[in-house]
């Protein structure tokens, strides 16, 4: 009797026995980003310079920016970051009698996204700021827009690799906590990103989002077809050729709600 009361004794002890605490680590600067900004959305931070192919011919567009993720948390199988977003947008001319690019506008936009991966899913919830400004190079000059908001947005994404194919499926919304002028807040956008990862050197792809804007009561479209240009002893900075396409109203502050359709061949980097 005494023999099976220490059986059963033993065997409570080690059954509800607490489980052992999950690994916790933390560093600063070390990692990748766990959600990267959608490809082809026409506001993600990263480098890039486009050639417009259709309309005026004499057009280019210079993005300087990049997604840091800063801090770094792990907690068992959960991530979190907590990043920063810089960029700016420039809309330039080529002229061809001078040796000059005059600036038509330009977008600035930073924030602090917040970012969490759980197995195949991630999310990003970003506070942002973005502010238009009008340059001296338009062909018709004008007086510039008030223009300046702060945004709220949250991306949840799903992530899928089957044979050398990786998909990303994505929606989310944005609402806009100030903006000059006054507008209406709402945003929603859904989107998806296929690669394919068959090649040493280069890697297809192909992206699409679609975007609704409460503030100028469209659906908009923007996409992107290309090439990843990889190298495997250099993963810390992706390289990307491709044409991209835009369809839409115009995102840039300073000719918000303005339809626009634009064709572009582009070279894009991320950190």
């Amino acid at each position: 009797m005494r023999t099976l009361a220490l059986v059963m004794s033993t065997w409570c002890t080690v059954a509800f026995a607490e489980a052992p605490a999950p690994a916790r680590s933390f560093n600063v600067l070390q990692e990748r980003t766990l959600f990267e900004p959608p490809l082809a959305h026409p506001r993600s931070p990263e480098l890039a310079l486009e050639v417009i192919l259709n309309g005026p011919s004499d057009r280019v567009t210079g993005v300087i920016g990049a997604r840091i993720p800063f801090f770094n948390f792990h907690v068992g199988e959960v991530h979190l970051q907590v990043g920063f977003d810089a960029g700016s947008w420039t809309d330039l001319r080529m002229l061809s009698h001078v040796f000059g690019f005059p600036l038509t506008a330009v977008d600035y936009l930073f924030g602090v996204p917040i970012m969490v991966a759980y197995g195949p899913f991630s999310a990003s919830f970003e506070l942002s700021h973005i502010s238009a400004h009008l340059g001296d190079g338009l062909a018709m000059p004008r007086a510039p827009l008030k223009y300046t908001r702060e945004y709220a947005r949250l991306l949840v994404a799903y992530s899928v690799t089957t044979g050398p194919f990786s998909m990303r499926l994505y929606a989310g919304g944005q609402f806009l906590l100030h903006t000059i002028p006054t507008l209406p807040p709402w945003g929603a956008e859904v989107g998806a990103e296929v690669r394919a990862r068959a090649s040493p050197v280069v890697e297809p792809y192909v992206a699409v989002t679609g975007l609704y804007h409460q503030d100028t009561g469209t659906f908009d479209v923007s996409s992107q077809v290309g090439a990843y240009l990889v190298r495997e002893s250099a993963r810390a900075f992706t390289l990307r050729l491709a044409f991209s396409a835009y369809a839409g109203s115009d995102r840039r502050g300073q000719f918000l709600g303005e339809s626009m359709q634009r064709v572009r061949f582009g070279l894009y980097g991320r950190f």
